[in-house]
């Protein structure tokens, strides 16, 4: 991505080298008013002599360099608007800041630079004295509310602090907003969900940072963090402080927390804590975390995680030469030899490039099922810890495993071939819009995307419920386990996370049965994905369901907040889709299957896989659930062969 043309970067960089072990670039911004050009001085420094700067964390925005800041004295630079309001706003008006801003910093032209100062940035976000986090601006109309909103707030968290209304050491409510009556509305300064300063805080949950991928090692590392929103500035923990309190009241029609973005920032939070104590994760573990991450440069999402990494000191140095292919199929072999177990391929998934082998995992998508080694163990009780599932299906042996060319070979047992399959959920949708467009456009991109994905939901739910109806109604037991089919549909529908079906289960479930058979009585049976009409449907059948909660209380059966327990557990089991076998297994296939598709055990890996079989081999669809298959009972050593796997 050049910024700039090669004569102007051969000129600028020619002058500023940065050419040494420790070398970098910083630019000196000079002072200036709000309205003044932007003017700044690059200059070398050496990070073994501690040189005092703070480091930049923003968004690079569109690859469209239509702003210009003069270096040098003379030289027109040319930036994105996004780093150009950044500038602007962070600059002084009496005296120079010294920052690292990679746009500037690093010649973009010369991939050489690229390497050998993207494996230097563990060390620059380290030694900063300060990393400032940009999360866009806030249109001028609009910053004086938005300041005296978040000190609203603020004062909310602290009064319910001393009305010992925060549970312990979290930062949130005990009470959500509608749980609220005036009295204490007034009491805390808080408003209702109607008023439209709520909808401003999606300047700062939907902002673009984050959901990029080089933030995670620009959070974790620094010491100390201050975050911009247009006129606003806090510190990390005041953000996070904040953000956990808003999420938890729970604001009717803003739903925070189900926002990819606010997940991201969930992450960031753990991944900072950790770094701060001194602890670095293998790398297979950070793409794990932060596999919902984005990065312009498809490479970037293994670049921008390596300097996190325990075996950092022992990863090449990044190539930006090196096709993105190459760069993904390289990090999964090391990743295979490193961890000695086959969790990585849990992030395959589909809709994926033409030139990866389909073993290897799309790092650059943010898209794909939850990897099932990545569950936890459902709570059955209330005492019981969340613990997690460790899943054995191809044994407890050693991983053993060669590649040929681009071809992965290995033991394996087929175990079944898939017959028939139920619908899946849309999966996990890109919400990434742009909130500097205007709170307008994010407000209805959200609700619509919300709607469908209710709409989508329920309509998965009736696809699911009925392919159950159809299985119990040819054999009442499961033959490899010797349960009912009905729970091996419950224990399947849980992933495997329930050590087995309590009252509980079976009441939520009944629940969620009356949920959708309102549902399948409004549609006729058949569903309905058309919006305009399935949006009555869905408001009529949550009034229904909505107003018959005190009948199924009064019965005794969970609470809505044990519902929604159980559902936040299954929602990543939904982008699966429920299959059966020709041979009689009941399990959960990636979304992308189809009948045919083989249902396989690769020898020490914890889950089975599904594959497609073609001339030349196996191509790997993705994770499977099999039940009764998951702690290595149908894997029988002897019966084992090679397959390929390209």
């Amino acid at each position: 991505m050049e910024s700039n043309t090669e004569d102007l970067s051969h000129t600028l960089y020619r002058e500023v080298c940065a050419d040494g072990p420790g070398s970098i670039r910083l630019i000196h911004l000079l002072p200036g008013a709000l309205t003044d050009e932007l003017r700044c001085t690059l200059v070398s420094a050496d990070l073994s002599a501690s040189p005092p700067y703070e480091a930049l964390s923003y968004v690079w925005g569109k690859p469209v360099f239509d702003a210009t800041i003069v270096c040098n004295e003379d030289i027109p630079f040319k930036i994105t608007s996004s780093l150009h309001r950044a500038l602007v706003r962070l600059r002084a008006v009496d005296k120079p800041r010294v920052l690292w801003v990679d746009q500037i910093c690093i010649n973009q032209a010369s991939n050489t630079d690229r390497a050998a100062q993207v494996t230097r940035m563990t060390r620059i976000y380290s030694q900063c004295q300060n990393a400032i986090v940009w999360l866009g601006d806030v249109p001028p109309k609009l910053q004086t509310t938005l300041v005296k909103f978040i000190q609203t707030l603020s004062s909310a968290q602290k009064q319910q602090h001393r009305d010992g209304m925060i549970l312990g050491d979290n930062d949130v409510s005990a009470l959500q907003l509608s749980e609220m009556d005036a009295a204490q509305r007034k009491r805390y300064g808080l408003p209702n969900w109607p008023d439209p300063r709520w909808k401003l805080l999606l300047y700062i949950y939907a902002s673009p940072w984050m959901r990029r991928t080089w933030i995670v090692q620009e959070v974790a590392l620094p010491r100390k963090i201050d975050v911009l929103i247009g006129p606003v500035i806090m510190d990390w923990r005041s953000l996070s402080s904040i953000l956990f309190y808003v999420e938890s009241l729970k604001v009717l029609g803003l739903s925070f927390g189900s926002l990819g973005s606010w997940k991201n920032f969930l992450a960031l939070g753990v991944r900072r804590a950790r770094t701060q104590e001194g602890e670095f994760s293998p790398l297979s573990e950070l793409l794990f975390e932060h596999r919902r991450g984005k990065a312009t440069n498809a490479r970037d999402r293994i670049f921008g995680l390596m300097g996190l990494s325990a075996e950092r000191e022992e990863m090449p140095i990044a190539d930006y030469n090196a096709t993105i292919a190459s760069v993904f199929t390289n990090v999964t072999i090391d990743i295979l030899h490193r961890s000695g177990n086959l969790d990585i391929l849990g992030l395959v998934g589909p809709d994926r490039p033409e030139d990866l082998p389909s073993w290897v995992p799309d790092y650059g998508s943010p898209r794909g099922p939850h990897p099932i080694t990545k569950r936890g163990m459902l709570y059955t009780s209330s005492k019981n810890p969340q613990v997690s599932v460790k899943f054995a299906a191809g044994g407890h042996g050693q991983l053993s495993f060669r590649i040929d060319g681009r071809t992965l070979v290995i033991s394996a047992l087929i175990i079944g071939e898939i017959h028939e399959l139920a619908g899946c959920y849309g999966g996990q949708r890109d919400d990434d819009v742009d909130v500097q467009n205007g709170l307008g456009q994010v407000s209805v991109a959200y609700a619509l995307q919300g709607l469908q994905d209710q709409v989508e939901a329920i309509n998965t739910s009736l696809s699911w419920e009925k392919f159950a109806r159809r299985s119990i109604g040819t054999s009442l037991v499961y033959k490899p386990t010797g349960e009912s089919m009905q729970d091996t549909f419950f224990m399947t529908y849980y992933e495997g996370q329930a050590e087995k079906i309590t009252d509980e289960i079976r009441a939520v479930n009944a629940f969620e049965i009356f949920a959708i058979t309102v549902w399948r009585i409004l549609t006729l049976g058949f569903g309905c994905t058309w919006l305009p009409v399935a949006m009555p449907l869905v408001a009529i059948s949550g009034f229904v369901v909505w107003i018959s909660r005190p009948v199924w209380s009064f019965l005794g059966y969970p609470s809505v907040s044990t519902v929604e327990r159980y559902a936040d557990t299954t929602k990543d089991v939904i982008d699966r889709r429920p299959c059966t076998t020709e041979n009689g297994l009941v399990g959960l296939a990636p979304p992308n299957s189809v009948p045919g598709d083989r249902l396989a055990l690769l020898q020490a890996g914890r889950v089975p896989v599904a594959l497609r079989q073609d001339v030349n081999g196996y191509r790997l669809i993705g994770e499977a659930y099999v039940h009764g298959a998951m702690y290595g009972e149908m894997f029988d050593e002897q019966k084992v062969a090679k397959i390929r796997i390209r």
